[in-house]
């Protein structure tokens, strides 16, 4: 299909929206099932039910504009689901992988707050106030995850460096 106005080009890339949040809702489970830190355990379970919200958003932007989404894969998120199955492939340490996937889960949310922040000025652009509101939610919700996600990534990191600095003095100790 061409895209040849600006209304299509909003329905191309909603409809690539509605691709990265169907992954990242295939997603979800495994990376729950994979966490170790409760804190993180408990957000990407609370983001499952936010993005659950993001798809019934973006359902009522495509009623509302009285389109359907085409069918269309999101290769930014493919990309970061694929990073994931290639780090499983470097058989890490469940820490190792929680903290891959915190930074992954970081990565997903800003691509997707860039993606929203297009999505809002297009409608804005196309007189869609509506549309703009409700993709604004999504906004909103993604932005604090970023947030919360950061927090998380951080925490992990700092509790990462002080098992080696401890792993490193135990085994000085030992010789």
């Amino acid at each position: 299909m061409s895209i040849a106005t600006p209304r299509e080009l909003f329905i191309h890339e909603l409809s690539d929206a509605m691709s990265a949040e169907q992954q990242i809702l295939k997603m979800l489970p495994e990376l729950q099932k994979e966490a170790l830190n409760p804190e993180l355990k408990q957000a990407l379970t609370e983001h499952q039910t936010e993005t659950e919200g993001h798809v019934k958003n973006l359902q009522a932007v495509f009623k509302q504009l009285g389109e359907q989404p085409e069918q269309t894969t999101c290769y930014g998120v493919k990309g970061l689901v694929d990073e994931h199955k290639a780090m499983h492939e470097e058989q890490p340490s469940p820490e190792m992988l929680e903290m891959a996937n915190a930074s992954g889960a970081e990565k997903t949310e800003h691509y997707e707050i860039v993606t929203y922040t297009g999505l809002i000025q297009m409608a804005k652009d196309l007189g869609e106030k509506e549309c703009a509101d409700l993709l604004q939610e999504n906004l909103e919700q993604e932005k604090a995850m970023a947030k919360r996600v950061a927090a998380i990534s951080k925490e992990l990191g700092q509790q990462a460096k002080t098992a080696q600095k401890e792993g490193s003095t135990s085994a000085r100790a030992a010789r």
